[in-house]
């Protein structure tokens, strides 16, 4: 469980901080090869370090993704910023069941992290905002509730 907050919490500053890079990273051989492997079509590519892993934000396609890498060279996981109507039918419909009345944001991380992906859904009512973990299956738990 500690491994998923570190990955989730550095993925969400990964997003934050890549705009304020200001030196190359240098990354370890063995983890550019990996990486320039399962990423062979990887386009603007920048890298952060901490200091258990390498996490790399980049372009797929038109698709902003983020991967992070352990110092071995093994992909960790990956995470990518979707629309909600590309989150699976069981966690819209789980949502629109457990928290009717709540509106749902536009838009969702989905991240894969040792072979399961979660969605990361914010919904708000008027009194607060949750963002939800959502697995594939529909399951839903309360990541984080802020008071309005």
């Amino acid at each position: 469980m500690k491994k998923i907050k570190t990955i989730v919490t550095a993925a969400a500053m990964l997003f934050a901080v890549t705009a304020f890079a200001t030196e190359p990273i240098r990354v370890s051989p063995v983890v550019k090869a990996a990486f320039e492997k399962d990423f062979a079509n990887a386009e603007q590519v920048n890298w952060e370090k901490t200091s258990d892993f390498y996490f790399a934000t980049f372009t797929l396609g038109n698709v902003s993704v983020d991967a992070a890498y352990n110092n071995d060279g093994e992909l960790v996981g990956t995470a990518r910023r979707i629309t909600t109507d590309l989150v699976p039918l069981a966690v819209t419909l789980a949502i629109g069941e457990r928290y009717a009345g709540y509106k749902i944001d536009k838009s969702a991380v989905e991240m894969n992290f040792e072979g399961q992906t979660r969605y990361y859904v914010t919904i708000e009512n008027d009194s607060q905002v949750l963002k939800l973990k959502c697995l594939s299956n529909g399951d839903l738990d309360v990541e984080r509730k802020t008071r309005k």
